[in-house]
């Protein structure tokens, strides 16, 4: 019987789907069970998922109508009858022993969550590690250390990068139909958890592809994108795990973003309904606390901002 579900969201992915479930079935680990949620996709990847489920006992798949990432993780999740669960994107890969791996991690050491890292694929082939590095160390820890570490993108805000206990979803759920997801959520996960773990590995393979949704940007996703930030620095300022000094020293990142993406905002609304709610959003300056490093644009833009916030 398995152990973990994995759950792969299914959008416009035909051309992608059969290498992604391919780096999963390959796992070392043996059995998982494999839920592909197709969600409103206008090519042929509903009849490869029928073809996938038809074809491999351990896949199920479900067709929802709603074409939304957040609402196809939820969807998946009330089918998960494993005691671990674990995320994929249909156009991206997994290395062959994540899951022996992280799943040795969590159930030697008695956590409810366990990180890893993700590597960037370009179409060139050329493979990016960014600040993260790849020796394969692993760090337990209580959840705090793994927040801060969240908040000062020592690790990633993914949520394809981890395994979790199926019941740290009894209460939470992604937020639907918003860009940028897993920065307003994931961190819920790591506070919810007793125990975390963090292996330094990238496990995970995020391909760059032109067209995807993080390279054609516009209002909505720079928005949602501020949005994220702003839940993250308001988990930050009202959080009783950190003091005054850490409070600024984790709030110095989501800040930096979200003044930066707040600007892009205000530079792609195209009608008054996205200026009023740019608008709105943009009182929420008077989150950053007082202290916070940031670079001369942030300042700038945190300046302008508090100006015609008066």
């Amino acid at each position: 019987m398995s152990e973990i579900s994995v759950i792969v969201p299914v959008h416009n992915t035909e051309k992608y789907l059969n290498k992604c479930i391919e780096s999963i079935q390959n796992q070392t680990i043996g059995s998982i069970d494999i839920i592909l949620v197709e969600n409103a996709s206008v090519d042929g990847s509903l009849d490869l998922c029928r073809k996938l489920a038809r074809e491999n006992e351990n896949i199920r798949y479900i067709h929802i109508d709603v074409g939304d990432l957040a609402t196809a993780r939820n969807e998946g999740l009330k089918l998960v009858r494993t005691p671990y669960v674990a995320f994929v994107d249909s156009d991206d890969e997994v290395e062959h022993d994540m899951y022996e791996s992280l799943l040795k991690i969590i159930k030697e050491n008695d956590l409810d969550l366990v990180y890893s890292n993700h590597c960037k694929v370009y179409d060139d082939g050329r493979i990016d590690y960014g600040c993260y590095s790849n020796d394969g160390k692993v760090l337990i820890t209580k959840p705090k250390t793994l927040l801060k570490m969240s908040f000062k993108n020592i690790i990633p805000v993914s949520a394809c990068v981890f395994v979790a206990k199926t019941a740290l979803f009894d209460n939470l759920r992604f937020p639907p139909f918003h860009f940028y997801e897993d920065r307003g959520f994931t961190f819920n996960l790591i506070n919810a958890s007793k125990k975390v773990g963090y292996v330094n590995k990238a496990f995970y393979r995020y391909y760059q592809r032109k067209g995807s949704i993080v390279h054609s940007m516009n209002w909505k996703k720079y928005y949602d994108y501020v949005e994220a930030e702003r839940k993250r620095l308001t988990f930050i300022i009202e959080s009783p795990h950190f003091n005054e000094k850490e409070i600024i020293e984790c709030a110095s990142r989501p800040t930096e973003a979200f003044l930066r993406k707040l600007l892009h905002a205000y530079l792609n609304i195209s009608s008054w309904n996205q200026m009023k709610q740019t608008n709105i959003m943009a009182r929420n300056v008077c989150l950053i606390p007082s202290g916070v490093n940031l670079s001369f644009k942030a300042r700038t833009i945190k300046f302008i901002t508090e100006i015609f916030n008066m």
